[in-house]
């Protein structure tokens, strides 16, 4: 999958005006320049490295959703959803009647003069 990083941009101007309100605040919560982030970031030049793919977690980016626009753009939503899930599944795993299936039993082999019926000597 190539990445577009006009989106990634789009994507973290995005993060950056939700949280933050302006992006001279988003760019010192980074502890970046704000020349730095524009340039670089914001105009779709460069995609973030791993040391502010990180930084941006720290803050509450779901970068999953910064680099392919796919789910929610804070972690804790994503957190949230599956939250939800997961207490659906529990509601359903309490309600749900339950069948107990017995273990399967074996018969032991009949013995015959001293052994098992069917084997030779």
């Amino acid at each position: 999958m190539k990445l577009n990083k006009k989106e990634v941009a789009q994507n973290l101007r995005l993060f950056g005006y939700k949280r933050y309100g302006t992006m001279k605040k988003f760019a010192e919560a980074l502890d970046m320049n704000p020349s730095t982030l524009y340039s670089g970031y914001l105009n779709g030049r460069s995609l973030p490295g791993p040391v502010l793919l990180v930084k941006l977690i720290d803050l509450g980016c779901n970068i999953n959703w910064l680099l392919t626009s796919r789910e929610t753009p804070f972690i804790s939503d994503s957190l949230d959803a599956a939250k939800k899930a997961d207490d659906e599944n529990l509601r359903l795993h309490v309600a749900l009647p339950r069948t107990v299936i017995p273990a399967p039993t074996y018969a032991e082999p009949k013995k015959s003069n001293g052994m098992y019926a069917g084997s030779r000597r």
